[in-house]
């Protein structure tokens, strides 16, 4: 009997398992542990299910084959509530010497064509990374020009760079989000990638799909009609003439919030002073008609 169990023992430990595997299984354990964080301080969040959907869309970005068993297997775990369309593929935290990073990142599930979906996650991974990188080259030039100019080595602050994404509108219709990216350089400044999301027919919603082919007319009417109520406020400033509003742009920033409605969105400095902070304007239709 002895010999048996050394024997079934030793053809266990023979049994090779793939790295592949072995790193979606750390890593889905990682995101279980955010999560679970996250599901504390929020319960409303979605993000309860991101361990078991981050298994299967993950294959995404990982490109990892897994066996048939395995895979069938990770398929047959339930996805909780459909509005479960959105959810933290990664979360990390880094510091090379001259940059701390705080990463957090989205991704898209439960639409109908795979491709729109993949092609959505790469976007969103493919910017991310692209702005690290882009924040790890900035920290390394300003700590040489720090040096450069004087500076001591024990004085030099590490730069900070933060990736994360906010949910704005969720329902069997429309998945709108935005994904932002904030370096702390001399002059901080953040940038802003906005989603929005048409289900039915898995692509990206334009103004036009929104508002209909006046799009146009109608948001500049009602933005102007509100920088004017917002200015009986003496804090409210708005820039007049060519540094003003004088329309909205072809590729306009907005978002859907949740009820529904088209949110513009300007940039800071882009219409109003820096303390004005980025500009918002709903574009309630039915309320301007009454």
């Amino acid at each position: 009997m002895e010999n048996k169990i050394k024997q079934l023992l030793k053809k266990y430990k023979s049994v090779e398992i793939p790295s592949e595997l072995n790193n979606i299984v750390k890593e889905t354990i990682e995101m279980a542990s955010i999560e679970r964080n996250k599901k504390r301080s929020n319960r409303k969040k979605v993000g309860v299910v991101a361990a078991t959907v981050a298994i299967s869309t993950g294959m995404l970005f990982a490109g990892v084959n897994l066996n048939k068993t395995f895979a069938q297997n990770v398929g047959d775990v339930p996805v909780i509530g459909k509005i479960a369309k959105l959810f933290t593929f990664r979360n990390y935290k880094f510091y090379t010497g001259t940059l701390n990073g705080d990463i957090e990142i989205p991704a898209v599930d439960k639409l109908k064509d795979e491709n729109s979906k993949k092609s959505i996650n790469d976007e969103i991974n493919k910017r991310v990374q692209e702005k690290i990188k882009e924040a790890k080259e900035n920290a390394e030039e300003y700590k040489k020009a720090f040096l450069e100019t004087g500076g001591k080595e024990e004085d030099f602050q590490p730069l900070d760079v933060k990736v994360g994404y906010e949910l704005k509108c969720s329902n069997e219709k429309i998945l709108s989000f935005i994904v932002y990216e904030y370096q702390s350089l001399a002059s901080a400044y953040s940038e802003i990638y906005y989603y929005n999301i048409d289900l039915k027919n898995d692509k990206m919603i334009t103004l036009k799909d929104m508002l209909g082919k006046d799009y146009k007319d109608i948001c500049n009417k009602i933005i102007r009609k509100q920088i004017e109520e917002r200015k009986k406020n003496p804090n409210n400033i708005f820039f007049d003439g060519e540094s003003g509003f004088n329309g909205i742009k072809d590729k306009q920033k907005f978002y859907i919030n949740k009820d529904g409605k088209v949110v513009i969105v300007f940039d800071k400095y882009e219409i109003a002073p820096g303390y004005m902070g980025s500009p918002e304007f709903v574009i309630d239709t039915l309320n301007e008609q009454k």
